[in-house]
Order: C-alpha cells, then structure tokens, then sequence
C-alpha cells in the first residue's frame, strides 16, 4: 500500500524519525532514488521554500518535478476534480499539494492512488515540521527532552508541531497565546506534553530550548479578530529574547512580518537560525521523498 504524509499523523515515531534519518543521510550523498519519476507540483497558494525546496530535491533525487497549473487544465471547464485525479493516475508517480482547503488533498487521496504530500494547508504543514526537528535534531544533537515554546497564533504549523510532540512525548511544548484565541479551538491534537499558558512566564522562556513564532494572520482566518492587538504580549523581541539561556535558538518558518510577531533584531540576531531552518527544507525533503519509496 502507499504512504501518504497529508498530516504528522499519518506518520508513527518510527516513521517520522526514519524520515529525519533519511533526510540527514542525503544530505551527505544524494541517492538517484526517484529513477526519472515524474511527480507533479500543485500550488495554489504563493510559495517560495516549499516550491524551490521539493523541485530542487526531486531533481537531485533523479526525478522530474512537473509544474500543475488547474487554471491550464480542462477543470477550469468542465472535467470534475475526481476525473482530473484519476488522469493524474494514469501520468504522475506522486503528488506535491499545496491548497487553502484540506478537504481537497482528502478528496484527492481518493482517486490518485500514489504518495500525496501536503505541502501546507489550512489545517496544517507537515513538511514545515519535520524539517524543524530536523533543524533542532541538527542543532542539539537530540530531540527527547526538548523544551519547546512557541508564542503566538493557534495555525497550521503549530497544529503539525502539537501532531509531532505527540509522537514524542520527550519533547516539553509550551504554546503562550490569548485565551481568546484558545477558547474558540476546535479540531486541534489532543496532547499530554503541551501546555497552553496565557501569559508570559520567565522561567519557562529561560528554559527553553527553542522559541518559536510564525505569522498572527493566516489562510482563512475570521478578518474580525484583531490579533495583532491580543497577540501584542507575545511578540518576540528583544526584551523576551534577554530572558532566554545562552544555548537557546530562535526559528520562524518565514515569510515574517516584522513588527507585528517579531522584530527585524531577534530575526536578524545571533540566536535566530531562521536562514539555517529555511535551507533545511531541501534537506527534508529528500528525507520524506525517501520514505514514501516512489
């Protein structure tokens, strides 16, 4: 049977730690694993590492990225979005898939019948998460016992982040973030190693080993809900990062909005290994293209 990666959950501990094995192994030689595999590249929403990430790596993996564009494509008229799957079938030896609606990579799970990677959603970003532990692995030569903090907003990414933590429950996940915000959350991982805290508190920030933030605003939130303004105690800035041990790291999936969830000197300073975190992306992916087994 084939795998999928659509979230962290379809994964096990096993599986999610071979894929950082695999990733950290190619970085050193990189293997013709894929053998002129055609896979094709479906973005619908802007994309910088994710798209440069997965062409370059399949290319170097020995594989034929495939740009798909559904304004190109006859179900821009009339062919239904399960006929379009099934000819992907019949061409396509995988799929990468970024879309504002996970219902589409379920729907489309259902009739392309090869790996599918979601390569973000609106419900979450697996690809983004395993290159950060990774990142963290490579950083601290461990991940069981990893005290992560993340402040800011309940999204995609720290869904994928909670999914892992659960994985491995070594790992401490502190999420600071308004009350607000986490009273109207629904459908988000049950974990026992992730505390949700509602204001700051020193010494959890001092004893992390990670701090982590991401943008206030992403793909279909409520436009009614200002959470520049309940989110404003959380920014990640200067004064916070004084509060941290000199071995800890700051990260940002990226594109950032400086000024709003951190400031241009915490990701321009010399904790942030945010450029480092970005050029992983390559790496891990060749990671999850290994483990799929094209």
């Amino acid at each position: 049977m084939h795998k999928n990666i659509l979230n962290i959950s379809d994964l096990n501990r096993n599986d999610l730690f071979k894929i950082i094995e695999y990733a950290g192994s190619l970085n050193v030689e990189n293997q013709k694993i894929l053998n002129n595999k055609h896979i094709g590249l479906i973005f619908e929403k802007y994309s910088t590492r994710t798209r440069l990430s997965f062409n370059i790596g399949i290319k170097d993996l020995g594989g034929d990225p495939i740009d798909i564009k559904f304004e190109e494509l006859n179900i821009q008229r009339i062919e239904s979005f399960e006929d379009t799957f099934k000819i992907f079938n019949l061409y396509l030896d995988a799929i990468v898939y970024r879309t504002s609606d996970h219902n589409k990579l379920t729907n489309a799970s259902k009739y392309f019948n090869k790996p599918i990677i979601n390569a973000l959603s609106d419900i979450s970003h697996p690809c983004q998460i395993i290159s950060d532990l990774y990142t963290l692995k490579e950083n601290f030569n461990f991940l069981e016992g990893l005290k992560i903090s993340w402040l800011g907003d309940l999204n995609n990414v720290l869904f994928s982040l909670m999914e892992a933590v659960n994985l491995i429950p070594e790992i401490e996940l502190n999420v600071f973030t308004s009350e607000k915000l986490h009273k109207n959350l629904i459908n988000f991982p049950d974990t026992k190693n992730t505390n949700f805290l509602f204001d700051l508190d020193d010494n959890i920030i001092f004893n992390s080993h990670c701090i982590m933030t991401d943008v206030y605003n992403s793909m279909n939130d409520d436009v009614t809900i200002n959470k520049d303004s309940l989110l404003k105690k959380f920014q990640v800035n200067e004064k916070l990062i004084e509060k941290t041990n000199d071995k800890c790291v700051f990260m940002h999936c990226l594109p950032a909005n400086i000024n709003s969830e951190v400031t241009k000197g915490v990701i321009e300073g010399n904790k942030s290994i945010v450029l480092k975190q970005a050029k992983n992306r390559l790496i891990a992916q060749k990671g999850i293209l290994k483990w799929l087994e094209i």
